[in-house]
């Protein structure tokens, strides 16, 4: 779906007015006056905007109907509307009738803007690639589905990397998870388990360029992927 809009509005002065706002802001940004100009526009079209923004008060069908019947047909359309009315009951019917954002007359046009960006955001979510650990079968997922099991140890370096500012940890603060087998003069033991770590972390997503896995000097380590924790 592009980033088209149609505008809603029967006072023609405004309604250009914020079409041509929207454009400056790279919006592709149509203005209809009713509702059977509407379904025109649609039928021209031959597909949804992606938002509409639609007015209360228009000749014939007011503008719940307009929302109530947008949003039955197309479940993924933004729908916002912006009025002149600001009653508290008016905003309940609105949201009732399907609508996203409820917005007052008169509007900025900065506020306008940042509400569809917001409304474009709740839309088109991004999608982010992300690794799963489930922590109590140890067992960690790539985001293409390959996974691998992890010993306990590992399970816990990468908790505690995952859940630490910028997933950074000191060495000295992965050592005490390595307590139990690691002594003073045996300060190499983490790094061959992050080592192991690395080794079976990579054949999950060989297409990656970089380490999962970056060691800082005189710091500690840093984990490159994001990981969510179950």
């Amino acid at each position: 779906m592009s980033d088209e809009i149609v505008i809603v509005e029967d006072y023609g002065i405004l309604r250009e007015e914020l079409a041509h706002f929207l454009s400056l802001h790279g919006f592709q940004a149509s203005g209809v006056n009713c509702g059977l100009a509407l379904d025109d526009w649609l039928l021209d079209r031959g597909h949804p905007p992606e938002i509409a923004i639609i007015d209360l008060n228009l000749p014939g069908e007011d503008g719940l109907s307009i929302s109530r019947r947008l949003r039955k047909a197309y479940p993924r359309m933004g729908l916002i509307i912006l009025t002149g009315r600001k009653q508290p009951t008016d905003r309940i019917s609105g949201y009732e009738s399907g609508a996203d954002i409820f917005l007052s007359k008169p509007i900025s046009g900065e506020e306008l803007f940042a509400a569809l960006r917001s409304l474009q955001r709740r839309l088109h979510p991004e999608h982010k690639p992300v690794w799963r650990l489930a922590r109590q079968s140890c067992t960690i997922s790539s985001p293409g589905g390959a996974s691998a099991t992890l010993s306990p140890l590992e399970a816990a370096i990468l908790c505690a990397l995952a859940a630490s500012v910028d997933q950074t940890v000191d060495s000295s603060q992965l050592m005490l998870l390595c307590a139990d087998k690691a002594t003073e003069l045996e300060k190499n033991y983490l790094e061959v388990a992050i080592s192991r770590l690395r080794r079976k972390l990579v054949p999950l997503q060989p297409d990656l360029d970089f380490p999962l896995i970056r060691a800082i000097r005189g710091k500690g380590y840093q984990l490159l992927i994001p990981l969510e924790i179950h």
